[in-house]
């Protein structure tokens, strides 16, 4: 997928010429008819930070996690899909969205807020922007349980992201934003989001180890889109052998300390360092093995000897009555001594 070229107005305070500029947001806070909304779907959608929505505005696109997306795709094949946006810490909702397309595996946004991480789009068309607080929505409750924990009853604005709603509720909160008048928008910010946009977009487009890291990313999410993560890949690659596999405990290859500069870097060794120290160790194995076997070697008329001149050295009997009064002997045994034979 091609990048779409960055775009920007010089000012946001004239809606007309937003809807001019942006074809995914020309329809934005019009007076909309709403068809099979008994048979449309409805998600809350809680991103990161207002550069992420500011994307989204601007050029109609979304992605989430893997498995959100592929919510929100199955969703997609069974009808319309709303999108009610929010930002962590806010205290609104910044707008809604209707998904236009599927979920498309092949196409992929470089800049996002953050790098390297979110991959596919869904194209999306806005239908309303503008804030509404939370207050107007405090009355929508709905009951959200997690895996392994009890039902907890929450206002719409406290769901965690992607969370599907009722249909009773999904009707009214579209009922609030056709009906709901705010002079406040992230249009207010879209002038410094922009500046963010585009430093993001050079400091990306000039770094080569961003893009291959794209590159290398993208491959592997487009094989398993449903269950990509980016941080469980890189966890994975942290774990393999950067130099192989291993042979009896040792890397094939120089490590760390033998490929940069220090103490390690010394005349003795620089020239083959691997080679060098498994030597070194196996002569240090053998040697050590050599002085055992030599320590135990006795010549075997020395040996005898020192047989015959063990004494040892026995306690008298002591006798003792067990439980049943039975008499039962027990021999102490000393250390044994051995004597040494002087020449005089």
């Amino acid at each position: 997928m091609n990048q779409p070229q960055f775009q920007a107005l010089p000012s946001y305070d004239n809606l007309d010429m937003i809807r001019k500029t942006f074809p995914p947001l020309e329809h934005i806070n019009f007076e909309h008819e709403f068809k099979n909304l008994d048979k449309s779907k409805y998600f809350i959608i809680r991103t990161q930070g207002e550069d992420n929505v500011h994307r989204a505005m601007k050029y109609g696109i979304w992605t989430s996690s893997s498995r959100k997306n592929e919510r929100l795709n199955e969703a997609f094949s069974q009808g319309d899909v709303y999108l009610f946006f929010t930002e962590i810490n806010s205290l609104c909702f910044s707008g809604m969205a209707k998904l236009t397309t599927g979920f498309d595996s092949k196409s992929h946004f470089k800049y996002w807020l953050i790098e390297n991480k979110w991959f596919g789009l869904f194209q999306i068309k806005w239908l309303y922007v503008k804030d509404l607080p939370f207050k107007l929505f405090e009355n929508i409750k709905q009951i959200q349980k997690f895996e392994g924990s009890d039902e907890t009853v929450k206002s719409v604005y406290d769901l965690i992201d992607c969370t599907e709603l009722t249909l009773e509720n999904g009707i009214k909160m579209i009922e609030i934003f056709k009906n709901e008048e705010s002079k406040k928008s992230l249009f207010e910010d879209f002038s410094q989001l922009d500046k963010l946009e585009n430093q993001s977009r050079q400091q990306r487009d000039s770094n080569p180890n961003f893009e291959k890291k794209f590159q290398e990313l993208r491959a592997v999410f487009e094989t398993i889109p449903y269950s990509f993560s980016a941080a469980s890949y890189e966890r994975r690659q942290q774990r393999k052998p950067q130099y192989g596999y291993y042979n009896y405990g040792y890397y094939q290859q120089p490590q760390y300390w033998q490929s940069n500069s220090g103490f390690y870097q010394q005349e003795q060794y620089q020239q083959y360092p691997y080679q060098q120290y498994q030597n070194k160790y196996q002569d240090q194995t053998d040697q050590k093995y050599n002085k055992k076997e030599t320590q135990q070697a006795v010549n075997l008329e020395d040996k005898f000897e020192m047989q015959q001149n063990r004494k040892y050295k026995y306690d008298k009997k002591k006798r003792f009555n067990n439980r049943n009064n039975q008499q039962i002997e027990y021999v102490q045994k000393y250390q044994q001594e051995t004597i040494v034979q002087q020449n005089i």
